[in-house]
């Protein structure tokens, strides 16, 4: 009588993606937490001359990353849409402070020398401080965002950059300069955009790997041996 061979072992399933942990959402909120503070450095080395500044939204968003993908690594497997749904919750919250803090930076400093030289020499002749000069440029930058690009503040900044990105600014004691975005109109929605989708890339190179329900490794293991493609 002929035995039948046992059947083979059917292949483990992949555990299912859970749901309902706190480890994800906690990861999104430290992720969000890093980002809206990464981006006060970076709306300052986004001036950075020929668009250089740009490169850094990539490796703050690896930073990023890195820092949600240990808080949230023990609700792996995490499926893929709830990935990109978490990256890109933290692109677009961080992005949304990139434009905040690039307009406070650009508000604070649109008097910075060289500009407005005639009105520091003025106050320096009548022994008044010379930081007069730039709180009064930033006031007045500010009144210009809300008469002619309501309703001012960050909105208006954007409207203003997309569109023109020039301005002439005249203070209360009638010296006036000109000033010019290094980056407007085109360059600046594009540059933007860029910006926003380098943070998404290095957020996704690093949370990638929680769609996976074991740790992926790239160094052989003792005894192991290598595959050839």
């Amino acid at each position: 009588m002929t035995e039948l061979a046992p059947a083979p072992d059917r292949l483990a399933e992949p555990p299912a993606p859970r749901r309902g942990g706190a480890a994800w959402p906690a990861g999104l909120l430290v992720g969000a937490g890093v980002g809206v503070a990464l981006t006060w450095l970076l709306a300052r080395v986004i001036w950075l001359p020929a668009y250089f500044g740009v490169f850094f939204f990539l490796v703050a968003g690896m930073l990023v990353g890195a820092a949600s993908f240990r808080i949230a690594r023990s609700e792996r497997p995490i499926t893929t849409g709830r990935v990109i749904s978490g990256v890109a919750v933290i692109a677009l919250a961080s992005t949304a402070a990139s434009l905040i803090w690039e307009y406070r930076y650009r508000a604070a400093t649109i008097g910075a020398p060289p500009k407005f030289g005639d009105a520091r020499a003025d106050a320096l002749q009548r022994r008044r401080p010379v930081s007069d000069v730039e709180s009064a440029a930033t006031a007045a930058f500010r009144t210009f965002l809300r008469e002619q690009y309501a309703p001012g503040g960050v909105i208006g900044y954007v409207k203003w950059a997309a569109h023109d990105g020039e301005v002439r600014l005249t203070l209360p004691d009638g010296f006036s300069d000109q000033t010019v975005l290094g980056q407007r109109r085109w360059a600046w929605v594009l540059r933007t955009v860029a910006c926003c989708a380098l943070f998404a890339a290095g957020l996704w190179y690093q949370l990638e790997a929680l769609r996976s329900a074991q740790p992926t490794c790239n160094v052989l293991r003792p005894g192991e041996e290598a595959e050839d493609a």
